[in-house]
């Protein structure tokens, strides 16, 4: 049995802490944390989600999710209005100005990328992002 020093957990754990800072740093002039930066690029790709979708798809508590997304509207950069089809859930929407920064917190995303790939080919770093990707699926459409 490998020891944690060679566990993918412990690589999945350092990546995961490794982003979130320098994103937080390049998100920081523009005032947005890690995890704000992360539901304005889910929720602007996608251009309308329930709240419960934003939850499904980052994987994170709903508690944390409503709270990041409260702060987001106080900010001025989401609005969340009530669902039509179920009105005990919120439809989330960008505002113009998460328009604005998406463009930038998306290079933001780019670059942590590049910064945990630089020692990869491009076809590696292409791989990995597949990879990744279809990791990343794979856990959301599973149940808890």
């Amino acid at each position: 049995m490998p020891n944690i020093m060679e566990s993918p957990f412990k690589s999945i754990s350092i990546l995961y802490r490794k982003s979130h800072i320098w994103l937080n740093n390049g998100c920081a002039q523009y005032d947005l944390t890690a995890a704000q930066a992360v539901i304005i690029l889910i929720v602007c790709d996608f251009e309308v989600l329930t709240q419960d979708e934003v939850t499904k798809r980052l994987g994170l508590d709903k508690s944390v999710i409503a709270k990041t997304v409260t702060k987001l509207e106080e900010l001025g950069f989401m609005v969340r209005s009530t669902n039509a089809k179920d009105k005990r859930t919120y439809d989330i929407r960008p505002t113009p100005k998460a328009w604005e920064v998406y463009p930038a917190v998306k290079e933001q995303i780019d670059i942590c990328f590049q910064r945990m790939t630089q020692k990869m080919t491009d076809d590696e770093r292409a791989e990995f992002k597949r990879l990744l990707l279809i990791a990343a699926e794979t856990t959301i459409e599973q149940e808890d």
